[in-house]
């Protein structure tokens, strides 16, 4: 079954592949769908149901998601080590404050040019998320 795939700059790609994906391959474990304009929270929210194994995301840019889904993703991706949230604009504290509690594997953290948060998700992460080695901001 799959467990990798790349679609970034896929700019016409919609939820419904992604959600196609994610009702498919439940042992997915690295999704990049960065710089895919069109898609939505409700994408997110399909893999985060779908692929409980998911150790490496990469949403970056994004910028039609917002905490429902980042919160959707820390909930059900427990084994997270890597995510990729740059330049997703719409994001707050409340979602990284979730990511830090749900995902303490965590190693790598990409919130670059997410102009919504704030030092409170700085120090959860930094609270929650012992093994993290990388983080930009």
């Amino acid at each position: 079954s799959l467990a990798s795939l790349n679609v970034r700059y896929c700019e016409n790609l919609t939820d419904d592949s992604i959600k196609a994906v994610a009702a498919g391959c439940p042992s997915l474990a690295s999704l990049d769908v960065g710089d895919s304009g069109n898609l939505t929270d409700e994408s997110i929210k399909a893999v985060a149901a779908g692929c409980p194994s998911l150790a490496s995301l990469d949403v970056g840019d994004c910028e039609n998601l917002t905490d429902e889904s980042i919160k959707a993703v820390a909930a059900g991706c427990p084994s997270l080590a890597s995510l990729n949230v740059g330049y997703c604009n719409n994001l707050t504290d409340e979602s990284i404050k979730a990511v830090a509690v749900g995902c303490p594997s965590l190693a790598s953290l990409n919130v670059r040019s997410c102009k919504n948060l704030t030092d409170e998700s700085i120090k959860a992460v930094a609270a929650g998320c012992p093994s993290l080695a990388s983080l930009d901001v």
